[in-house]
């Protein structure tokens, strides 16, 4: 692992790691999407998966901000999140289940980028870097917003469909 001199250099690897999730989400959740059957829940996800774009487009900016250029790493956490995913979907043996692994997966994505994003956040706060602050306040204002949208669809759809094959049973 690379070895790290400055706050600014950690900020700077934390941004690249949040633009090379973003992209892997936006590339292989399609994969995943052809399992998903809630009509709701598939509308949220095509939004999820436009707001990646939208947030490599922000991540872009603070890099020309920052003159630095993202690196072409990979995305290990993400990689391995979406790799469970796959197989929490493989494995479920209804529909109704699988909607539900798939939005409780997406959920727990939310909360890895989110947490990254407000460590970067951090940094950037502590470098005095306001603009790059506010961007990312910005990207943490999205995924909150997805959040909160998955976490309806759970509460008043999905997790209801999957609870009524337990009672069925």
């Amino acid at each position: 692992m690379k070895k790290f001199d400055t706050l600014n250099e950690i900020l700077a690897y934390q941004l690249e790691a949040m633009y090379v999730a973003e992209k892997t989400l936006q590339v292989n959740l399609t994969d995943c999407t052809r399992m998903i059957t809630n009509k709701k829940l598939s509308n949220e996800f095509e939004k999820y998966q436009q707001s990646s774009a939208d947030k490599r487009l922000k991540l872009k900016r603070i890099f020309s901000y920052l003159l630095i250029s993202p690196s072409d790493r990979k995305g290990k956490p993400i990689l391995k999140m979406l790799k469970e995913m796959e197989a929490i979907l493989l494995s479920s043996t209804s529909e109704e289940l699988k909607n539900a692994q798939f939005l409780g997966a997406l959920q727990a994505i939310s909360h890895y980028k989110t947490a990254v994003y407000s460590t970067a956040k951090t940094y950037s706060e502590q470098l005095e870097l306001t603009t790059v602050s506010d961007l990312l306040t910005e990207i943490i204002a999205w995924e909150a917003e997805s959040y909160a949208s998955l976490t309806r669809i759970a509460i008043d759809v999905v997790t209801r469909e999957a609870a009524r094959l337990d009672q069925e049973a």
